[in-house]
């Protein structure tokens, strides 16, 4: 395991994985110059390329590397593999588009808006680093993307201000993946605020350093 960590490029190669994975970042600070456009259309978005270094860091696996996500979404059954950024680090738009349309609210009207294209970033990098460990495709699958204002509201718990209604979070998880491995890949991939739930974990690029567990005994 550490063998492949070492070759793929990630650091901690030398380290058994249990050890380095609540520890240590991978990442660069993949997206920190990416200025998204939010808005209800999708198109249109103003973003610089990504700063020179490992980037992007990749599996064994075609496809499977920080510039293209697969990702599976339980709403309407629909699967997206595909790059939203080129191999300069700029945005796809062809890709950028083709998530967002399949990160949109399906449970309210299918309506839908721009992701963050951080967004993106962080779920490439877990989702490399998974299938690193794993030796296998990981694919993911989103339990929720981006939610409306109308609809946040209706749900016990959610936050006013969610992350969802800027299209900045998913909730997230991966068949076969063990719930921890998934919250420890996203401390390294540097998700901005972490929350764990039963069923899938919350991952978002909104402020830095939230943490919350909404787990309860069985």
């Amino acid at each position: 395991m550490a063998d492949r960590l070492r070759r793929s490029g990630f650091p901690g190669g030398d380290r058994p994985v249990e050890d380095m994975l609540p520890r240590r970042r991978f990442l660069q600070k993949a997206g920190a110059g990416v200025s998204v456009g939010i808005g209800v259309g999708l198109a249109g978005v103003g973003a610089a390329a990504l700063p020179p270094g490992l980037w992007p860091r990749s599996s064994r696996f075609d496809g499977f590397d920080e510039r293209h996500l697969a990702i599976r979404q339980i709403g309407r059954e629909e699967e997206l593999q595909t790059a939203f950024r080129t191999r300069s680090g700029i945005p796809d738009m062809a890709g950028v588009n083709a998530l967002s349309w399949l990160f949109r609210d399906w449970r309210d009207r299918d309506m839908g808006l721009l992701v963050d294209v951080r967004l993106f970033d962080l779920l490439a990098t877990m989702q490399t680093l998974l299938t690193v460990v794993d030796d296998r495709p990981v694919v993911l699958t989103l339990h929720s993307g981006y939610r409306t204002p109308e609809r946040n509201r209706t749900i016990e718990g959610a936050a006013v201000h969610s992350q969802h209604i800027l299209g900045r979070a998913a909730d997230v998880s991966a068949p076969g993946v063990p719930r921890k491995r998934i919250v420890d890949v996203a401390e390294i991939a540097g998700a901005h605020g972490l929350g764990q739930y039963r069923a899938f974990t919350h991952v978002d690029v909104g402020p830095k350093g939230r943490r919350w567990s909404r787990l309860t005994k069985s």
